[in-house]
């Protein structure tokens, strides 16, 4: 198992938006990529902007191709006006 975690940082103004297409993109990925065991969402409530996914797949190879897929590519590109910072990590869950 491969879990798939990335902190997004946004501006605070679009944080509405960044926020409902997460969401629509982890119900996406949950219903179409078979590898994907379960999306969660945090948002930092003393930090405006401030998300955490995390995604758990089900193998390695499955979690190198999550931004491959359809719904993935459609959110990069929905929520490339407003991240001011990506950072991901692939955790090794044994």
């Amino acid at each position: 198992m491969k879990l798939v975690a990335t902190v997004f940082e946004v501006e605070p103004q679009h944080a509405a938006a960044f926020r409902a297409a997460v969401l629509a993109n982890a119900l996406a990925v949950e219903r179409g990529d078979p590898g994907c065991r379960g999306v969660a969402i945090a948002e930092d409530p003393s930090a405006p902007g401030f998300f955490l996914t995390s995604a758990l797949y089900a193998s390695e190879e499955a979690a190198a191709n999550h931004g491959t897929c359809e719904a993935g590519q459609a959110f990069e590109e929905a929520v490339r006006p407003y991240v001011k910072l990506k950072r991901v990590r692939l955790v090794d869950l044994g």
